[in-house]
């Protein structure tokens, strides 16, 4: 109970931008006494916990660190804005980079879909254009591609892409569910876009919308769950890597608050069934990651593993805490989670030739209008 306190003593002194004497002189002690509270050394009595209390204006819970000190309540993520995502192209590319096996575009056009005649593609959230880049080369001569996304960086780095690779496409800075279009595509696709909305519904209707009649609607997006089971450490328990430390209840917070969807593309299948969608089809992207210290990446492969997993963060460990408290976690599952985000990173640091494979789990939805 002491560490928790003295976390949230510090934090909230330090967000109040005062010092430990400035501290001292409100509540008429010493600053030695302040920083033995912050230190987990002695505790203050109930009546100076009380002071606190109402001095930084929380509760006593939220002092103690049992509740989140969030006053505003569940904290979105906005991970459906143009603001979140004009930062995230260097994401962005290194996420593409280890997500497909380029060959199996190739497979899904010529032995799943059967695509013979030039098609117009539609892809929604396109971001910088990745998945038309890695269809064009596949699709018939003639066909043609059309990237609508919210967010100018990513359209005008897509769009330099393009030239430089001497690939027409059509760029559309627009919100996908505002977005209207006289033109009905063959195929109107998205990729990790179900995933960052609070319910499917709106967006998969939008694709329909926007599809030719017997056209192709696809989704694929990454499936938590199977994401957080898919790495195996050689050197680590692998019962531990799989301890999700309170991952579900962060998961299904973000979820009931219409923020994120971390089943999303376990549900697109049934989603698009509702929907009227028909000949559903559900594949498992074919990536398998397996790193090495013998390749030349195995460094940023690894640091991209623990990025896109969450499993080691760049904000003060306070803050961490904070947020996943806010998302639905207690305060021991916030710290075990974050602890063994730690405890992998210090691992790989302290054995640098271990070997490492990691199974995304994405998932490629599809039906037709």
């Amino acid at each position: 109970m002491q560490k928790k306190f003295n976390l949230q003593l510090a934090y909230l002194r330090k967000k109040k931008g005062i010092t430990q004497q400035t501290l001292a002189e409100v509540l008429g002690t010493s600053y030695q006494n302040i920083s033995k509270w912050e230190n987990g050394i002695t505790m203050p009595d109930l009546t100076t916990l009380l002071v606190l209390s109402e001095y930084f204006g929380v509760t006593t819970d939220q002092l103690l660190g049992l509740t989140s000190i969030q006053e505003d309540g569940y904290l979105e993520e906005k991970t459906d804005t143009d603001e979140f995502w004009n930062e995230k192209l260097p994401y962005l590319i290194r996420q593409q980079k280890i997500s497909w096996n380029e060959d199996y575009f190739e497979f899904l056009i010529k032995n799943v879909w059967g695509i013979k005649e030039p098609v117009d593609v539609l892809d929604l959230g396109c971001g910088y254009g990745y998945i038309g880049l890695s269809l064009l080369q596949y699709l018939p001569e003639g066909s043609t591609y059309t990237g609508v996304d919210f967010s100018a960086n990513l359209l005008q780095y897509g769009e330099k892409l393009f030239r430089e690779k001497q690939l027409s496409a059509a760029f559309i800075q627009a919100d996908i569910l505002s977005y209207q279009s006289s033109k009905r595509y063959d195929i109107t696709m998205c990729q990790g876009v179900l995933r960052h909305q609070g319910t499917s519904e709106p967006i998969l209707k939008k694709m329909m919308e926007l599809t030719k009649k017997n056209g192709l609607i696809v989704s694929m997006d990454i499936n938590r769950e199977i994401e957080l089971d898919g790495i195996y450490i050689e050197g680590m328990n692998y019962q531990k890597l799989c301890n999700r430390n309170g991952s579900r209840k962060h998961w299904l917070a973000e979820y009931e608050n219409g923020d994120r969807d971390y089943a999303a593309a376990m549900r697109s299948a049934h989603r698009m069934h509702q929907l009227g969608i028909r000949n559903i089809e559900v594949r498992l992207n074919d990536k398998v990651s397996f790193f090495s210290p013998d390749q030349a990446d195995y460094e940023e492969n690894i640091n991209n593993m623990m990025e896109f997993n969450s499993l080691w963060y760049k904000e003060p460990e306070q803050d961490v805490i904070e947020r996943l408290m806010n998302h639905g976690m207690t305060r021991i599952e916030a710290l075990a989670y974050y602890q063994r985000g730690q405890e992998i990173n210090d691992f790989l640091k302290d054995n640098p030739k271990t070997t490492v494979t990691w199974l995304r789990g994405k998932l490629i939805t599809f039906g037709r209008k």
